[in-house]
């Protein structure tokens, strides 16, 4: 943590982009704590008062590099949410309070206190507090129903997307050495099934958070809130969906060596989307059926990752492979 003098331009910045009611003195020192990111993101506290802002830097501006430009895309992406009434009410995403290019802030929102999924997770594989996180996924799943249910959209959906980012995972996941011969031979042979029975099984777009990861969800104060809209978007619900049941079996997998040990909790999370939307029995069949290969495309994602251990991201591909086979049974 570090001290940003009251004189400093970034101060300043703040003091003007903040409401009225919020405490921050004219001259005091801002503290500056680093968060985790893969860009520059910081939080802004002063003595003596609870943290008031979370600020996105810009790289430089205007917007060069992929990162910055994807920045420059989740400012507008709030402000879509924004109109579409989601920061109403407590809000299912922070308070945008706006940004300051001069000083390279490309986001400042109003901070929100709380645990987030990823740490539920942990107590839940390590301390068996599952009713916590239990309590934690119904909450997630009422805040993606509203996600869904708005606006309420005519154009169909399409399994072109899915299918066009399973090539290039495989891609990926060949030049990583992760696939043997074999499994690549396999995994083309299961795209060519499913090619053919994604479009059994039809929905319209809905609007979808689109990097539905556990860090990206907090829960204070009894309710969730949504983090990190850069992805946000006309989608498929599966993509949502899908991505919160494969980051629930990788991370039980991770942390107990043992990926089956999700499935109650992979239940639970769409039982309780399908009490929030509520889905008819169609849309349930749908989902039912069509998350196996979703939910491989998530394991698959996250097997990319090279931080992981070797046997982990193995024993994630072998599971979408699994997923794969078992469901296509189903449609």
């Amino acid at each position: 943590m570090s001290l940003l003098p009251g004189e400093d331009p970034l101060s300043q910045a703040l003091r003007e982009l903040l409401p009225p009611d919020t405490f921050w003195p004219a001259g005091g020192e801002v503290f500056l704590e680093p968060l985790p990111s893969s860009r520059q993101v910081v939080r802004f506290s002063v003595a003596g008062g609870e943290a008031a802002a979370v600020g996105k830097f810009f790289s430089s501006y205007p917007p060069a590099t992929s990162p910055d430009r994807s920045l420059e895309r989740e400012y507008a992406n709030y402000l879509r949410a924004a109109a579409l009434g989601l920061d109403q009410g407590p809000g299912l995403i922070p308070r945008l309070l706006g940004r300051h290019p001069q000083t390279r802030l490309g986001l400042v929102l109003a901070a929100v206190p709380g645990p987030n999924l990823d740490q539920a997770l942990a107590r839940a594989c390590h301390q068996g507090e599952q009713e916590q996180l239990f309590s934690c996924l119904e909450k997630l799943a009422g805040l993606l129903a509203v996600f869904h249910a708005r606006p309420p959209a005519e154009q169909p959906s399409s399994p072109q997307p899915a299918l066009g980012y399973w090539e290039k995972l495989q891609r990926q996941l060949q030049g990583l050495g992760l696939l043997t011969p074999e499994e690549a031979q396999l995994f083309r042979e299961e795209k060519a099934a499913w090619a053919a029975k994604l479009p059994l099984l039809p929905d319209h777009l809905v609007l979808v958070h689109g990097d539905a990861t556990p860090t990206n969800f907090l829960f204070p104060d009894g309710r969730a809130v949504a983090l990190d809209l850069e992805r946000l978007g006309l989608g498929d619900r599966l993509w949502d969906l899908s991505w919160v049941a494969g980051e629930l079996k990788h991370a039980w997998g991770l942390r107990t060596g043992y990926l089956d040990g999700a499935e109650p909790a992979i239940g639970h999370f769409f039982a309780a989307y399908f009490r929030a939307l509520p889905a008819d029995a169609a849309l349930q069949r749908r989902i039912f059926c069509l998350n196996p290969f979703y939910m491989a495309l998530a394991e698959l994602r996250i097997a990319r990752n090279g931080y992981l251990p070797w046997e982990h991201r193995r024993a994630l591909v072998a599971e979408a492979g699994h997923c794969l086979a078992g469901g296509r049974s189903l449609v």
